[in-house]
């Protein structure tokens, strides 16, 4: 068996890897998923969150709810904030995906994927058996985020340069999926790195 760490920077196709390793038929956990149901309205960790970011709670909502967007630009330039925020999420995060590959284990499933983007940041490598990295040229992120985000290149950016440099991930990578090209490029090299760990 082998779990599959995918990760890589922003905007270079990790979803769409996971997503296309699901439809090979393998279990996937997104750790940015994860961390959506522990900022859900009620959680212990939207409870701290709140109570340190009064500013970013949803005022649409009936229930104590985290504006995801106010959040984001709250901790946008502010690395202190970022940390703060890392310190109410990332021990349950961690702990949700150390469960469920822990399962995936004793189940001895063949191939299973778990998306991280903060794998290596967070010191997570120990998670996974081979790490995969999507990677893809500057310009390629640039114009993703701002079709994405609907911001400028100046802040598409400065989303890159807060972020560990992408060549560094690569060089860590056992397995490097380029995604400069199309969907169906991404799709084939996810079909060979399937095959990899399938055949016998």
């Amino acid at each position: 068996m082998s779990i599959l760490g995918i990760t890589g920077g922003v905007a270079t196709g990790k979803s769409a890897v996971t997503q296309f390793l699901a439809e090979l038929g393998a279990p996937t956990i997104s750790a940015d998923a994860v961390a959506r149901d522990v900022l859900r309205p009620g959680a212990a960790a939207t409870q701290s969150v709140l109570a340190a970011f009064p500013d970013c709670r949803d005022m649409q909502s009936e229930v104590a709810a985290v504006d995801r967007a106010l959040l984001r630009a709250r901790i946008y330039d502010d690395p202190e904030a970022r940390k703060m925020l890392e310190s109410f999420t990332h021990p349950a995060i961690i702990q949700e995906l150390r469960e469920q590959i822990a399962r995936w284990r004793d189940e001895k499933v063949l191939i299973a994927a778990a998306e991280i983007p903060l794998l290596f940041e967070t010191g997570l490598e120990d998670l996974t058996d081979t790490i995969v990295v999507t990677s893809c040229s500057d310009e390629t992120q640039v114009a993703r985020l701002r079709a994405r985000l609907g911001i400028d290149e100046g802040e598409a950016r400065q989303h890159l340069a807060a972020q560990w440099p992408l060549s560094e991930k690569v060089a860590r990578a056992d397995v490097v999926i380029d995604t400069n090209g199309t969907l169906d490029d991404t799709r084939r090299q996810v079909a060979a790195l399937w095959e990899r760990f399938t055949a016998f």
